[in-house]
């Protein structure tokens, strides 16, 4: 419970602190999203008035210390950390560096766009004289572009948690590029904001389709990152502490002398008929500020530029430590050299790379294409080499190439990058899952997880973290098996000190799968898929539980996914278990959570209408975590229905396969009326090799027959594909 506490304070504390800055639209004829950052702020001052006392004499300093006149160029090294999940979010190192020049651009006055500044501001243009380097360094003393990309969930969350792999940010500006930024185009917080413990809410978050103005970007939202990077060092919007954009909401005031009263514009409303004019009449609006909510930003002006060059200078966020040379050599940028031409590529060092990749698919059948496409990071890349186990091709040196796997099982894949300042490499076990061409299990079945099928599930767990499906003795139905979704982890209090939890062990958001073994559906009718569940939520109120429990069926090994619409026995009927519905056994209370009796399951069930097409379906239990999530418990999968004959062909055969189970050592025997075509029978291992074929050519007569090669089989379970005519059967065969 102290660790809970803990967690819902900072949360709160983040709702307080944090302001969404600003949200501008990636086209102009949008409607941009407002900004609470003002609001906030005085939630924080409430709560913790010492913090008021600091913001207003930070702005004391601010406005009242000039610094016009200098000629000395600050130094910012600075890293993005892109969050992704291999979507177009995970950007381009050249959508990055566009930025970067774009930054510097408008940080310098360079903005070829001031051409178009109207005459009231066209002499009022500030030259910040800040310069952005990517780091070449990062904090272990290692070789870096400046670009770290992180595989997460966080990515669709953009909140202060989401600031993973935070760099010092005395020595670095971290900028977090995701795809969703709680709920704005991009938030920064005032230097005074992040002072003592509050260090870990420092930087920018932006979404990656305002990055820039090439890739995902536009260059309607180039100045995107210019605007958060104002507030990062502590510049107010033009139009004060107010949020509201727009000719309905109020005029303000920034307090800087040579920016007037205004509103925060939505467009580009410039001159008396557009609403530029509207808070003193005759007395233009600088609507074209980049601390301004326009699409149409060119400038800061003279008064901008002292108030924040005198925040470089002050202890406030530690500023006065992101420049002087001591930082500029230990991130690698001191002698690093800007290009004159601020249209050419930033210049950055060649690192060695690191190896990360993605897959099309990491289920599918046999012979199916799987596309395979480099991620790697941190330099420019020269070679790739691939190794794909029982792949068609085996290696390959191409970036993204298409591989075939001819046999079942999981696939190992391992991809080396290298340039001429080294290789990474990257290997994944069983990376990848090939289903084989016949199902686990013909017609209905049960799936009590008491004997072998519950070793034959595919357990996905993208991110690689605790909260994963694993086999679980004796809290299932009437004390059995089940499969336990682990969302418990035992925090210890030291943790708290450390990046460990807040960045590292947040579930919210996250997915994990279950998918069972395949079934035969094909001559089945009346299906009806039954299992029972028990959840218990750290949440303790409905409201609180977003967690959610779906189910889906496929019917090509998992290339595609269709939802089913489950009925919660007492419950309500949908494509989501939530709510109530989900938790059976109420509230956690923060402990490894295990149903203690029958009363904490429940049975959920929806029915099913096969198809021809269904020679191998698969169901697949998905979960997506809260942060209040516990652990999760899945039993007694049923699939019933009515088994009509395969085909009379095959029917007829009267096929019977003994003795089933059998021993090691006795060989397999099979028993059929032959009919009027070749019997051919395949025998085959849980990984689809072949041990023996043949055909049997009698025809209208009884048939036994010992399978060749079958005799001294080690302990295990074997398929035997039963093919006459143009009809196919596959039996299970156990030996012992």
């Amino acid at each position: 419970m102290k660790f809970n506490t803990i967690i819902l304070m900072k949360r709160l504390l983040l709702t307080l602190i944090i302001g969404v800055t600003v949200g501008f639209s990636s086209n102009a004829q949008q409607e941009t999203k407002k900004c609470s950052t003002y609001d906030a702020m005085e939630d924080a001052f409430q709560m913790y008035p010492e913090l008021r006392e600091n913001y207003i004499a930070n702005q004391v300093s601010n406005y009242n210390y000039t610094k016009s006149t200098d000629t000395f160029v600050y130094t910012i090294p600075v890293v993005f950390h892109i969050l992704h999940q291999y979507g177009s979010e995970n950007i381009s190192d050249a959508q990055v560096y566009d930025a970067i020049k774009i930054l510097n651009r408008e940080f310098n006055a360079a903005d070829p766009d001031s051409v178009d500044i109207v005459s009231e501001f066209d002499t009022l243009i500030g030259n910040a004289k800040v310069q952005f380097k990517l780091a070449a360094m990062d904090p272990l003393g290692n070789c870096t572009n400046g670009i770290n990309h992180i595989y997460t969930h966080e990515t669709n969350i953009g909140d202060a948690n989401s600031k993973l792999n935070q760099w010092n940010r005395a020595k670095y500006l971290n900028i977090w590029v995701v795809n969703y930024a709680n709920g704005a185009a991009g938030y920064s917080i005032y230097p005074v904001g992040t002072d003592g413990n509050a260090y870990w809410l420092d930087g920018v978050v932006l979404l990656h389709n305002v990055t820039g103005s090439i890739g995902t970007s536009n260059p309607f939202s180039e100045s995107l990152l210019t605007h958060e990077v104002g507030h990062y060092v502590s510049l107010p919007h033009v139009f004060g502490d107010v949020n509201a954009a727009g000719p309905s909401g109020p005029c303000g005031d920034d307090g800087i002398d040579d920016t007037p009263e205004t509103r925060g514009h939505n467009g580009c409303p410039l001159g008396a008929a557009n609403d530029a004019q509207e808070c003193n009449p005759g007395v233009e609006e600088d609507v074209q500020n980049y601390m301004n909510y326009s699409s149409c930003t060119r400038h800061f002006t003279p008064g901008q530029v002292d108030y924040l060059r005198n925040a470089m200078e002050g202890i406030a966020g530690q500023r006065n430590r992101l420049w002087n040379d001591t930082t500029l050599i230990e991130t690698g940028v001191k002698d690093l050299v800007l290009p004159q031409d601020p249209s050419n590529q930033l210049s950055v060092p060649l690192c060695a790379p690191v190896a990360d990749f993605s897959a099309n698919r990491k289920t599918t059948c046999v012979n199916q294409a799987v596309q395979f496409s480099d991620a790697s990071w941190n330099a420019a890349i020269d070679d790739w080499a691939w190794t794909f186990e029982g792949g068609t091709p085996s290696i390959s040196t191409s970036m993204n190439p298409s591989v075939v796997f001819a046999t079942p099982g999981y696939k190992t894949v391992t991809l080396t990058v290298s340039n001429a300042a080294g290789s990474g490499t990257e290997t994944r076990s069983g990376y990848v899952y090939i289903s084989p061409e016949w199902a686990d299990i013909s017609g209905p079945g049960q799936i009590n997880l008491e004997d072998g099928k519950a070793n034959w599930f595919i357990v996905n767990n993208p991110e690689e973290n605790h909260g994963r499906f694993q086999l679980s003795n004796g809290t299932g139905y009437n004390n059995s098996r089940a499969y336990k979704l682990n969302n418990y982890k035992n925090v210890q209090f030291a943790d708290f000190a450390t990046d460990n939890y807040f960045y590292n062990n947040r579930l919210g958001g996250t997915i994990d799968e279950l998918i069972t073994p395949s079934f035969d559906l094909r001559y089945t009718t009346g299906i009806t898929v039954t299992f029972k569940f028990a959840y218990a939520s750290n949440a303790t109120q409905a409201d609180q539980i977003e967690e959610v429990l779906r189910v889906y069926t496929s019917k090509n090994c998992g290339d595609s996914w269709t939802p089913k619409v489950v009925t919660v026995t007492g419950g309500g009927s949908g494509t989501s278990i939530t709510g109530t519905d989900l938790v059976t056994a109420g509230y956690a209370g923060f402990t490894d959570y295990a149903p203690t009796s029958n009363n904490e399951y429940v049975e959920a069930s929806f029915t099913y209408v096969p198809t021809s097409q269904d020679a191998y379906t698969r169901f697949k239990f998905e979960f997506e975590a809260s942060d209040l999530s516990s652990n999760l418990y899945i039993d007694d999968i049923f699939v019933s229905g009515t088994l009509n004959l395969t085909s009379e062909e095959i029917s007829d055969l009267d096929l019977t396969v003994y003795p089933n189970p059998t021993v090691n050592g006795e060989a397999i025997n099979v028993s059929y009326f032959a009919n009027d075509n070749d019997v051919t029978f395949t025998l085959r291992d849980v990984q689809g090799k072949v041990i023996s074929t043949e055909t049997l050519t009698q025809t209208n007569s009884e048939v036994n027959h010992t399978l060749k090669n079958s005799e001294n089989l080690p302990s295990a379970c074997y398929f035997l594909e039963v093919q006459s005519g143009d009809f196919t059967t596959t039996k299970k065969v156990v030996v012992m």
